[in-house]
């Protein structure tokens, strides 16, 4: 390194997330890139960008880390280039020559007459990198399995953001076709029973009891349709957010049972039913249905037309 290249370090200002790592690295010297990053407030990552910046600069420079004495490697270190140690590393080294002066081989001046032989005199001693290359590979294993964490830390949060979207979306939609659909029933039930009601108001107008018998049972069916819809639209709130239907989902809502029971008997005056038959039309119990059919009994409106099953007709007027 030339003193040109000295004095720039020296004179080196790095900006931004740089200078951090620049002033960790001169309070540091000589140390792994984990201290480095910490004094700099910095991730490894962009610690260990920076310091390969600066090396490439020549600001900086990194010494492999070695093993210990148990054989487990160590972190490699870091230092700025700085003028005492670039000085003492240019520095020739200085022969002693009092050794040699001492120790003078008897050797010819003259030059060997095959030039293989002196090659073979003086064979040249590999390095031994054995300690040096194993550590430096583990060290970049490391590193790119300590980014991997972080890459994969990162793509789990986005897809998880993604997911709750996309959760979030359908819910939505869900709940705005369910607004839609309520709106539309609850429109069909009132169409349904205004038509009800004008019928019926008509056949008794002109004193049609099969007609008005048959509006009764239309009239009754469009209230339950219209009372299950009310319930339907009623927005009830779920912390923030609205949810439209009824928690109690679709069960028809309780209503007066012998108006029904009334209603199937005028319908068919010629016949008679038992409680069973009756509560598997009117989708209610068949118990329900036979207190019903009593009361009614009681009251003259309808009569039992045979017994073991108990059969029930409408009541047929005196004579």
């Amino acid at each position: 390194m030339t003193t040109n290249m000295i004095a720039e370090t020296v004179g080196f200002r790095p900006e931004g997330t740089a200078a951090k790592v620049w002033e960790a690295l001169t309070a540091n010297p000589a140390a792994p890139i984990t201290t480095i990053a910490e004094a700099a407030g910095v991730s490894r990552p962009t610690a260990t960008k920076a310091l390969t910046a600066f090396a490439e600069a020549g600001h900086a420079v990194r010494a492999p880390g070695g093993r210990n004495d148990q054989g487990r490697a160590l972190p490699d270190t870091w230092a700025p280039v700085t003028p005492d140690a670039q000085d003492q590393a240019d520095a020739p080294a200085t022969p002693d020559t009092t050794t040699e002066a001492q120790v003078t081989p008897d050797v010819s001046t003259e030059a060997p007459a095959d030039p293989d032989m002196a090659t073979q005199d003086t064979p040249a001693i590999p390095a031994d990198t054995s300690t040096t290359t194993p550590a430096m590979s583990l060290q970049d294993a490391m590193r790119i399995l300590e980014q991997e964490s972080d890459r994969r830390a990162i793509a789990e949060a986005e897809l998880a953001r993604a997911q709750a979207e996309e959760e979030a979306r359908r819910q939505q939609a869900a709940q705005t076709l369910a607004k839609a659909r309520t709106i539309e029933d609850t429109r069909r039930a009132l169409t349904d029973l205004l038509s009800a009601v004008t019928t019926t108001y008509a056949a008794l107008l002109t004193d049609d009891e099969a007609a008005l018998a048959t509006g009764l049972e239309a009239i009754y069916t469009g209230t339950a349709d219209v009372r299950k819809a009310a319930r339907l639209t009623q927005a009830k709130a779920t912390g923030t957010t609205t949810v439209w239907g009824s928690s109690r989902g679709d069960r028809n809502a309780p209503r007066p049972l012998r108006p029904d029971v009334l209603t199937h008997l005028i319908k068919h005056p010629d016949l008679a039913f038992t409680a069973n038959e009756i509560a598997k039309v009117l989708n209610r119990s068949s118990g329900a249905v036979a207190n019903a059919l009593d009361t009614l009994a009681s009251n003259g409106e309808a009569e039992l037309a045979s017994e073991r099953p108990n059969r029930f007709r409408m009541a047929r007027p005196q004579d």
